[in-house]
C-alpha cells in the first residue's frame, strides 16, 4: 500500500525558522532560571573596573579557574594576575606554586600582596607540581592560587578544575602564547599582549582580550597601563571605559 503525503503538510522553511526562534528563546529562559536557583558564589573584582567589565560575573568566580596568556615573555600578565590575587587575600591566604623560582618577593609584596598571607610552594617535579596545585584548589579557606604552568594533558587540566570546582580559591594559571593553540577547562582565558607606550611614560601598555567565558560572551579588548615604579595599573588614555557602558 501505496500512503500517499499531502505536500500542504509538510513544515516550511518558514515554519523551521520560527520553531528554531522558538526553542532558543525556551532555552534562554530556561538557563536564566536555572542561573537564579543556583547558589551565587563569591565573585572577586580583579580592582581594575575596566577589566571587570569584560568579564562575565564582572570580576571572577570564587572555585573556578582562569588562564593568563602571555603573547610575548615579560607581557604583563603576571602583573595583572597578581592584582586579583591581591584582592583574593581578603578571603585567605594566597599560595604560589613556584616549580622554577621564577616569582621574586620583592615584586610580588610591591603589588600590594600581603606577606603574611603567602604560601610558597616548591615542588621539585611536574607531579609533585600538578599536586600541590590540584591540593591547595580543594582546600577550603584559601584566597587564590597561582602557578606558572605551559603544558597541561587534557586530563591534569579537568582534574584542577575539578579541584577548583570543591574549593574555595581563584585559580591563576599564567600560561606562555602556546596555550592559545590547545583547548582546556578554563572558565576565564585572558590573553595579555604588549602595546606600543606613549613617549616619556613609566609604564607598560598591555592588551588584554577576554578570548573564552563560559557562560558569558568573548571577545571584548581593552588597554591598560602598569606602572613600572608602583604597579598600579589604570585604563589606558583614550580608550573607552567598557564600565561605563
Amino acid at each position: 500500500m501505496v500512503v500517499q503525503r499531502n505536500s500542504a503538510t509538510l513544515p516550511t522553511e518558514q515554519d523551521r525558522l520560527a520553531a528554531i526562534l522558538e526553542l532558543r528563546s525556551s532555552l534562554r529562559s530556561l538557563t536564566h532560571g536555572l542561573r537564579l536557583e543556583a547558589p551565587r558564589r563569591d565573585v572577586v573584582s580583579t580592582s581594575i573596573s575596566s577589566l571587570d567589565a569584560i568579564l562575565p560575573e564582572r570580576g571572577l568566580l570564587r572555585g573556578t579557574l582562569s588562564e593568563w596568556i602571555s603573547a610575548e615573555a615579560g607581557g604583563g600578565a603576571a602583573s595583572l594576575a597578581m592584582q586579583v590575587a591581591r584582592q583574593s587575600q581578603r578571603e585567605g591566604p594566597l599560595i604560589i606554586v613556584d616549580r622554577y623560582r621564577q616569582f621574586y618577593a620583592p615584586a610580588i609584596f610591591a603589588a600590594g600582596v600581603r606577606s603574611a598571607d603567602v604560601v610558597l610552594v616548591r615542588p621539585e617535579s611536574r607531579a609533585h607540581e600538578l599536586w600541590a596545585i590540584e591540593q591547595s584548589l580543594k582546600c577550603p579557606g584559601i584566597g587564590a592560587v597561582l602557578s606558572r604552568i605551559d603544558f597541561l594533558k587534557p586530563q591534569e587540566f579537568r582534574r584542577l578544575q575539578l579541584a577548583a570546582e570543591s574549593g574555595t580559591a581563584i585559580g591563576l594559571l599564567l600560561r606562555s602564547a602556546t596555550a592559545q593553540n590547545y583547548s582546556g577547562w578554563a572558565d576565564i582565558r585572558l590573553l595579555v599582549s604588549p602595546c606600543m607606550s606613549p613617549l616619556r611614560a613609566f609604564s607598560r601598555r598591555v592588551a588584554v582580550r577576554c578570548v573564552y567565558a563560559k557562560g558569558g560572551l568573548a571577545g571584548q579588548t581593552i588597554e591598560l597601563d602598569i606602572c613600572d615604579e608602583t604597579g598600579a595599573v589604570r585604563l589606558a588614555a583614550g580608550f573607552s571605559d567598557p564600565a561605563a557602558e
